[in-house]
This record gives C-alpha cells, structure tokens and sequence, in this order.
C-alpha cells in the first residue's frame, strides 16, 4: 500500500513531498517525490504524519462532557460517578465503549491511554473494542475502596496483562486517587503491577483534593509520598495533572522517572489550576498529555495541545511576561504524537521512519504550506482534515459515531 503527500516526520521542518509503502503493519520504505506506484489514499497536496495518541482519558465519561460549574470533587460526586455506576448494565458498557474508541477514531487519536470502572465488564468490552478495531490502548479498571458510591468500590482486580491478542492492548492498573483508596487499595494495586505493569493515577489536581488527601493521610509529608511509599511511582507510572505539586514532589517523580500526563483543557474546565511547565522541565520530568474527557472537553489531541500553549500564555501574562516557558506549535505537536507515544511504551508509534508501526494519518486541511502550518493546524482544527486513516496497516473507512 502506497500513501502520497507531504511527509511531516519532524513538526519542527516543513513537510517535504514524498510516499510511504506499508507492509505488514509497517512503514517498509520512505521516498521523496512521486511514488513509484499509485497511492491508495492522499495525493501531492495532502500531508502525512503519525496518528495522535491520548495519554489520559475517562471511557465510561464520553457521554457527560460539559456537565460545568462544579470543582472536581463536587463533580465526581454529582456527575462522574451516576455517570460510572451506568457501567453494571453490560449494553451501556458497549455502547459507551464503541462511541468512546470511534470518535477518537475519528478524531485521529490510534493510541490512548484510559481509565474504566470496577466493573469487569468494561474491561472485556474495552479490550474486545480496541482489538477488533486494532487501535493501541492501555486499559485499567479503577481500583477505589472508599469516597464513592458502594457499587463502584472494588479492591482488587485481576492480575494485569501487558500484552493481548494482536499485542496491542495491555491492561493497566488504576487506583482512581489517594482521596478514594486507602492504605490497603494502593498496597493491592502496587502488588498487582509489580512484574512491571502500567500503572495510571491521578496526582494534586485540585487545592480542595490536595487538603483532604492530607487529612487522610496525616503521617505522609506530601501526596506523591503516598504513593512513592506503596512503591507506585515507577517508570512506567502515569501520572495525570499534578498541577500542585512542591519542590520535593518534583524532585522525587523525577528520581523515579515516572511520567506526569498534563491536561490543560481539563484543569481549566474544572478552574483547578494551571500546570507549572517550568517546573516540569527544570526538573527534568517526563512529560506527557492527556484530553482527560470529560473533564476535558475534547478528545481532538490538537485542540488538547492548542490548550497546552493557551495555559502557558496564561500563566507569562499572570506573571506580568515573565519566565514562562510557552511551547512553541512544534513542541506541542510533537509531545501528542511522538513523545505520547514513548511515554506509554508504544515505541515504535508516533513517527514516521523505516520500520515504525503504520498508525498513519492523512490529512487535507487546505492550509497553506509555510512555517506556521502546525500553528494553522491546531488553532483551525477540524475532524474532518483527516481523510484516512491507517491502523496496524490497514486503511480503514470512515468511522462512524454510533447514535
């Protein structure tokens, strides 16, 4: 399978006009100009480039977005939780799970990282989704055992699998936040992921959550010990929001090289705070970012990372323009595609070289070609400037959102 148009491999270099062959899943070859044979999808006009991933999002919330006016405590208890407790009807769980992957489908998103319910039911559904779509998806079932509804608590979950079926969905493990897990949850879901698992949090989203965390753990010095103490930040931790984190948090999340998931539409949403960047990057913290729908509003990447920019300008004007660093289009383009992509292990996804998995978009946007093109791109966003879309190789059809 051959796809013409401008490769856009680096978001930093203008796309330059070329082809991919696709073999068995994979990017087999990479030439400049015309193609040797046909194209199958794009043209000299259209532009290539990696499938977006989502490091952070709710499955069993795609049908409660914009429910506002609430911070984040108050709002899980009020719409994200009736929201989950849907999810013991096994018909919801499916029809949930199938209009969640096919707007993301849609949307360009081939890789994500999601959080479920207790129930097992959306676990069989969500990996039975993602395989027969072959999108690449780390799911987890929500681990809680307090502050929430009775039926959504749930200790323990089955043992994690890193690789199923086609090998590309792995089941995560999710304690949902120290608020709603106690001593006993974490140390079950730290066993859980101890042959190296997934493990996907939520850290220091809100003041309020971080002032109740600290009454329910009154001997940790600080939220991220919690955690640290069950043996839960690891390399392979996800870590979503943290926008209130000290000095010593910093600092240890970057010793234990765990990976800090910033949503920005979500924290404005929910007015918890805008994430401090440049404390990401003084210390040195992977960095990664997440839709978080829905709280976030969206589960376009390029309108997630159009906010990530936003949050930053936000942050240089409050400070009166000073020492803020503000992410160029290029930087956030590459940190939806690429550096997701690496953050959640999916290593060979997000780029376009010889050898890469073929989670390929094409897109027609019918913007000019100059060296604000990733800056056109996420301020006009659009589904509909995706005109394929290649998942494991495949060139797939329209996706279609389910009524």
């Amino acid at each position: 399978m051959i796809l013409q148009g401008r490769l856009l491999a680096d978001p930093a270099q203008a796309p330059q006009p070329g082809w991919l062959r696709v073999e068995e899943g994979r990017i087999a070859e990479i030439g400049d100009g015309k193609p040797p044979d046909p194209p199958v999808a794009g043209g000299a006009e259209a532009i290539i480039c990696p499938g977006f991933v989502d490091a952070h999002l709710h499955l069993p919330q795609i049908g409660v977005t914009g429910c506002d006016g609430l911070e984040l405590l108050a709002w899980l208890d009020e719409v994200v939780f009736p929201a989950e407790q849907r999810w013991s009807d096994p018909d919801l769980v499916r029809a949930d799970v199938e209009q969640a992957y096919r707007r993301m489908l849609r949307a360009g998103t081939l890789g994500s990282a999601c959080f479920l319910t207790g129930h097992t039911q959306g676990i069989e559904a969500a990996i039975a989704v993602a395989q027969r779509l072959q999108l690449r998806s780390i799911v987890g079932q929500v681990l809680m055992d307090r502050n929430g509804p009775a039926s959504l608590l749930v200790e323990a979950a089955p043992r994690p699998a890193r690789h199923i079926g086609n090998g590309r969905v792995a089941v995560s493990v999710n304690p949902r936040f120290a608020v709603a897990c106690s001593d006993a949850a974490l140390a079950a879901a730290a066993a859980l992921a101890a042959d190296g698992a997934v493990i996907q949090t939520h850290l220091a989203e809100s003041r309020p959550e971080c002032e109740l965390v600290a009454k329910l753990f009154p001997d940790d010095s600080h939220y991220a010990g919690i955690y640290d103490r069950h043996g839960l930040l690891t390399d392979r931790t996800l870590l979503a929001h943290c926008v209130h984190l000290g000095e010593d948090e910093w600092r240890l999340i970057a010793e234990r090289r765990s990976v800090v998931v910033h949503c920005p539409s979500a924290n404005t949403f929910l007015r918890s705070g805008m994430f401090d960047l440049d404390a990401a990057r003084s210390h040195g913290v992977r960095l990664a970012l997440g839709s978080d729908v829905a709280a976030g509003p969206d589960l376009a990447m390029p309108r997630v990372a159009r906010a990530m920019i936003e949050t930053a300008k936000a942050r240089s004007m409050a400070r009166g323009g000073h020492s803020v660093h503000i992410p160029t289009p290029a930087e956030a383009w590459a940190i939806m595609t690429r550096g997701n992509a690496d953050a959640l292990g999916f290593t060979d996804m997000g780029r376009l070289e010889t050898g890469a998995a073929a989670d390929l978009l094409v897109l027609e946007p019918n913007l000019e070609i100059d060296r604000h093109l990733i800056g056109r791109l996420l301020y006009t966003w659009r589904d509909e400037y995706v005109t394929a879309r290649v998942v494991n190789g495949r060139l797939v059809e329209e996706p279609m959102v389910p009524q």
